[in-house]
């Protein structure tokens, strides 16, 4: 018995404490510049939440402690969120560059041939990444103990909240090193894996506020509407609202009658989302371990290719069938027509840009094209109110514009490191072609990706427009259309404009980064900071002693609010008012002519872009190969 003991113990302090890999990504990544940013920035973001959380809610110098407890509660809040959702956006980024690093330095295979165990390889892949995202847990945990001060946040919803954003943080690396080794992980199923995730969310979350997916058992907080969702135990978001008191889990006694384990998952969804994470860890590491060395035995018999595969007939020899294979006449295919630009011929026609693969675009085409229809269907009988409709329409055209935007951002930053990656980069510029048509073609490249996307809202949007004209609401003075007429026009120029400003901020970091997984996270980041910068102006005028016009105009600079004011105008900035028909067909044509000169605005900067980077091509390129 000691003896089995001892083997175990030996075992266990192999694969996991003194694992070489998780000793050599930890020692040698805490040293790395760019881990130290990544906490820094981190810190500072949470720093900054806190500090502008005290100062915006502190209620002065004579509060009594109810008041400051209620400020410190509403800090805590916002803090736990921002922390969620970093740790979303972060733990992919570590985990999701465990296996692709080996790869892209082509020391995976050496990896495989050390007596290194695939349980070493994926645990040791998976706990070094994880580490530093525990360490970013642990590190915030001092802002969350300031905010115990004044009451308010107790110790077992810090702890909550914590424990949450791990579990967090590990499924999503779990199964980012689950497709990294089942996939030997290209710099495409890692964007579809991120896609993925944020689909998810996304679409959940949108699910989970909806009535149809609310208990009855559920009750509001005092003084609040919102209520807990069944996906609460599925979703971290709704999860996290459970913790932080916005929507209260119902008691297990008043949901006892659903039996084990619904009843656990509406009683406690918090802890059932970290329960139902670690077992799908659990399970997404036990299916990563029976591929590590798949690829060694490729090629090599296997029971299903042994099943499937088409032998030739036993009376016809090898040299029997020689002959006629050199007698039968000449099958090649037909020589291709590349247009002037082979750049753009090879991006297009090729499918080179193809942004998460074919496979991933044809399914965005027909979910996104089958939800549009549905809504009409739903509207068209009666089943959707018109407030409800909109807001689903809204919704949906958000999701599907937030996913073009991050395929078209990830598909120009991939662009040129592609060629980097793959050594095809010298073979480009060996050839006659010049700056200005390899920027062109790989522009080309881009609208063949990104048209097809872009398409899906607009036809949506033209889905009701079309319904509400043959249903005579278009134009009708006494009824309201879903959709106003102007969005015909203003729905594609918004659409064009911040998409070739993504594809243009992309294709920049694609020429100046060496790496793709960098290119991709540098074009993400300044997307998501210009933006969301953008989005101060006009959520900061939306008061109800604003000006209904600056409101209107304010709006349509960023796409976060430009599509809410062109789509839904009264619900998205005048939902606090009670505006006239006049008021509102004022309001309607100052967003449609800021819209025209917003897009203009977004299409110029493009250009300049594009001319900055069609000038310095040269001269990055050599830097790069100097």
């Amino acid at each position: 018995m000691a003896g089995a003991l001892s083997d175990f113990g030996r075992w266990f302090w192999r694969l996991v404490p003194a694992n070489p890999i998780f000793l050599r990504v930890v020692l040698a990544g805490g040293r790395r510049d760019r881990h130290f940013w990544i906490r820094t920035g981190y810190l500072f973001v949470l720093g900054a939440v806190t500090i502008l959380g005290v100062l915006l809610t502190h209620p002065g110098a004579n509060a009594s402690l109810a008041v400051l407890a209620k400020s410190a509660t509403s800090v805590f809040k916002w803090v736990s969120l921002m922390q969620l959702f970093m740790i979303c956006v972060i733990a992919p980024v570590f985990a999701a560059a465990a296996i692709t690093q080996e790869k892209d330095s082509q020391t995976f295979n050496v990896l495989l041939s050390t007596p290194l165990s695939n349980a070493q390889i994926v645990l040791g892949s998976l706990l070094s990444r994880l580490y530093f995202v525990l360490v970013l847990l642990i590190a915030g945990i001092p802002l969350f103990c300031i905010l115990m001060v004044y009451g308010g946040v107790t110790g077992d919803k810090i702890a909550q909240s914590i424990f949450l954003s791990a579990a967090t943080a590990l499924i999503t690396s779990t199964l980012a090193i689950a497709i990294s080794v089942i996939k030997i992980g290209t710099g495409r199923t890692i964007f579809s894996f991120y896609l993925a995730i944020a689909t998810y969310l996304i679409c959940v979350y949108a699910l989970g506020i909806q009535d149809w997916f609310i208990p009855p058992e559920s009750t509001p907080a005092p003084g609040q509407f919102s209520r807990m969702s069944w996906l609460a135990a599925f979703h971290p978001f709704l999860a996290m609202r459970v913790v932080l008191g916005e929507t209260p889990a119902p008691d297990i006694g008043a949901v006892s009658h659903y039996g084990f384990p619904i009843k656990q998952l509406l009683a406690y969804p918090q802890y059932a989302f970290m329960t139902l994470s670690a077992i799908a860890s659990v399970f997404l590491l036990a299916a990563s371990l029976c591929f590590v060395r798949r690829g060694l035995k490729e090629g090599e018999p296997s029971f299903f290719s042994k099943l499937f595969r088409r032998e030739p007939p036993e009376s016809i020899t090898p040299n029997e069938r020689q002959p006629a294979e050199e007698n039968a006449p000449n099958r090649g295919r037909k020589p291709r027509h590349v247009l002037r630009n082979p750049i753009a011929w090879r991006e297009s026609v090729t499918g080179a840009a193809q942004g998460g693969g074919s496979l991933t675009r044809i399914t965005l085409l027909a979910v996104g094209m089958a939800s549009a229809l549905l809504l009409v269907v739903l509207y068209a009988n009666g089943a959707m109110s018109l407030i409800e409709v909109k807001a689903w329409l809204y919704t949906l055209v958000m999701i599907e514009v937030g996913i073009a935007f991050f395929i078209a951002t990830t598909t120009a930053a991939t662009s040129m490191t592609r060629e980097k990656e793959s050594n095809t980069l010298e073979l480009v510029l060996a050839t006659p072609l010049t700056s200005s048509q390899i920027i062109h073609g790989k522009i080309r490249g881009l609208v063949v990706a990104a048209g097809p996307l872009l398409f899906v809202p607009y036809a949506s949007v033209v889905m009701f427009i079309l319904r509400d004209l043959f249903a005579g609401r278009l134009f009708g003075a006494s009824s309201e259309p879903v959709v106003h007429w102007e969005a015909l026009i203003t729905v594609p120029l918004l659409l064009v404009a911040f998409t070739l400003f993504a594809c243009m901020i992309g294709l920049r970091a694609s020429i100046r980064q060496k790496k793709t997984i960098n290119a991709v996270f540098t074009a993400m980041a300044v997307v998501l900071m210009v933006f969301g910068g953008a989005s101060i102006c006009p959520f900061s005028t939306l008061s109800a002693n604003a000006d209904g016009g600056l409101i209107a105009a304010f709006m349509t600079i960023t796409p976060v609010t430009a599509f809410g004011i062109v789509l839904d105008p009264v619900n998205a900035a005048f939902s606090g008012r009670t505006i006239s028909a006049a008021e509102l067909d004022k309001y309607r044509a100052i967003a449609s002519i800021m819209s025209v000169v917003v897009a203009g605005t977004y299409l110029l900067i493009g250009a300049s872009l594009h001319k900055n980077m069609v000038q310095s091509f040269d001269m990055t390129i050599r830097k790069q190969s100097a």
